[in-house]
């Protein structure tokens, strides 16, 4: 009876079609649409804080939801105009024009300069639910952060978080997130940053930094990556089905290209190429 249910298993239709990958039949690869990076914002305001120079007692935040890149910026007031100035100056001049940006209920939001602004540039606007943050949960899980940041910083100076708020936001982006597995700098630039512990302790790339080479290996990288998306191409079907397609991602530091895949060799391969030198 097992070899009968085997047997059969094997001939149906539906089991192969939704079987491993493995199993599945040979079908021509399409192309993939690209990505639109930087596409969903979420902007929110902490404060007020205490009063620090210039008389400026809030910030407010910005945070893309992929990258979980954030952009802060110390204000006096919040203002429709001081809110689209912000996004302005720090998002679309940066990042380009998102597709969508998630706010709260602030009139600061709602009112007719920064949803007229969004409008005019095709930005999808979407207020968050009244007494229901979670709509923004990707903010507002930055905003403890970086509050949690600041307040470990501080302690009893808080008149000074306007001027420690640059190292927070350093701190953040330099820093492994958890859903992603990466730093937003490294999401954002293609490479980790230089930071202090690579100073104080050198590392291999500060070690081996050449003005007169870093040019010369930056355009070698670039030329290695047609390549080693071409050999990506088509993993886990069988060669038979690729007829032109995508290619998977490939990240790689200034140190240098992935190493090669191991190839691996059988006795008879191997005489087979001793005889033929022979």
């Amino acid at each position: 009876m097992k070899q009968d249910a085997l047997e059969l298993v094997r001939k149906c239709n539906s089991c192969q079609l939704h079987a491993n990958l493995t199993h599945l039949p040979a079908i021509e690869i399409s192309t993939l649409q690209s990505p639109w990076p930087f596409a969903q914002w979420g902007i929110d305001i902490l404060g007020p804080f205490p009063i620090a120079t210039g008389q400026r007692k809030f910030i407010i935040l910005a945070v893309d939801y992929f990258t979980k890149w954030i952009e802060a910026e110390p204000l006096a007031k919040i203002t429709e105009a001081n809110a689209r100035q912000f996004l302005w100056k720090n998002i679309i001049c940066r990042f380009g024009i998102p597709a969508k940006v998630i706010t709260d209920n602030g009139t600061q939001f709602t009112g007719k300069v920064f949803t007229t602004f969004c409008k005019d540039l095709h930005i999808q606007l979407v207020h968050t639910a009244v007494a229901h943050p979670q709509t923004n949960g990707q903010t507002e899980v930055t905003n403890r952060t970086i509050l949690r940041g600041l307040k470990t910083r501080l302690d009893k100076a808080g008149g000074q978080w306007a001027e420690e708020l640059p190292n927070v936001l350093w701190a953040y982006r330099t820093t492994v997130r958890t859903p992603t597995g990466e730093t937003p700098y490294n999401l954002c630039f293609g490479t980790e940053a230089v930071i202090p512990v690579d100073i104080g302790v050198p590392s291999h790339r500060v070690q081996t930094f050449d003005f007169n080479t870093n040019d010369e290996k930056l355009r070698h990288n670039l030329d290695l990556l047609p390549e080693a998306r071409r050999e990506g191409r088509g993993e886990g079907r069988s060669s038979s089905s690729i007829t032109a397609g995508a290619s998977p991602d490939y990240r790689w530091s200034l140190a240098g290209p992935p190493p090669e895949p191991r190839r691996t060799t059988t006795g008879a391969s191997l005489d087979h190429h001793l005889r033929a030198r022979c």
